[in-house]
This record gives C-alpha cells, structure tokens and sequence, in this order.
C-alpha cells in the first residue's frame, strides 16, 4: 500500500517540475516579445539572456533567472551612467515579470539605484509590491539590479 502512494506522490512531483521550467521560459518569451527582444536558450545555472535583435537596437538586455534565491528574478545591467530610457526599459520588462505598474518600477529602479551611488554599496529597496536591489560600479557608474515579485 505504502509502495503504491510512494510511486503516485513521486509521479506527480516529477510531472511538476517540468511546468515550472516552462513557465520560466515561457515568462522569458512573453518578456522578450512585449519589449522587442530576443529570448536565448536557457543556460545550465538557469538563466535565460533577453538580448537586442540587431546592432540597431538600444543596447539593453537582461536575464531571466529561473531559479533565484528570490523566485525568478529579472538581472539587468545599464550602460553607464543610466538614463531615464533605461529606467522605462527596466519598468516595462519589469512590469511583465511582477503585473506592477511599469512607472512604479521605474521609479523604484532609480530610487534603488540613486541609493546604491549614494551609499558607495548594495542597496535592497525597502517596496513591499516587488523585491529590488541595486548596486553601481565606481570605476564605469553602470548599475546592476535585480528584480523580483513578491
């Protein structure tokens, strides 16, 4: 009796695991065909590249991380000295991944990253609609965020 419930509750959570990894890469798709990316194929650490199409496009990308520590998780990296097209970029991409509203994402993505400057550190934006954190780089000002639901 033991034996058949073992191999029933087995089978079942055989059968989720896969959903949750096309969920992922299903989120990568919708992400990357709302903003006018490309989707890459999903990487051994779980990761997925969301790239420009074409040397003609802005130079902003991102990552969809599968599996992070925060669920999955939204990892972009500006060029340097963002401006306000990158924060829209972020609040758009973002807005996919969480159903926050883009400009509230934006918004958050630059008081997290003025922050993270001020500060000379990482910095975890204190918002309870979305989980974000931010750092820059001294050498080239670019800021690196992370962004995830709740």
């Amino acid at each position: 009796m033991w034996h058949c419930l073992l191999i029933i509750v087995l089978s079942v959570l055989a059968s989720v695991v896969p959903a949750r990894a096309d969920d992922c890469e299903s989120k990568a798709v919708e992400i990357a065909e709302k903003i006018g990316l490309d989707a890459g194929q999903r990487s051994p650490s779980g990761s997925i590249a969301l790239s420009a199409r074409n040397e003609g496009d802005d130079d902003y990308g991102a990552y969809l991380l599968c599996k992070g520590a925060t669920g999955t998780t939204l990892r972009f990296l500006s060029p340097p000295s963002p401006g306000q097209k990158w924060f829209q970029f972020v609040g758009r991409s973002g807005a996919i991944l969480t159903g926050v509203k883009a400009s509230s994402i934006a918004i958050g993505a630059q008081n997290c990253v003025e922050n993270a400057r001020l500060r000379k550190t990482a910095f975890r934006s204190p918002g309870s609609a979305f989980q974000m954190q931010c750092m820059v780089s001294r050498n080239d000002d670019r800021a690196e965020l992370s962004l995830a639901g709740r």
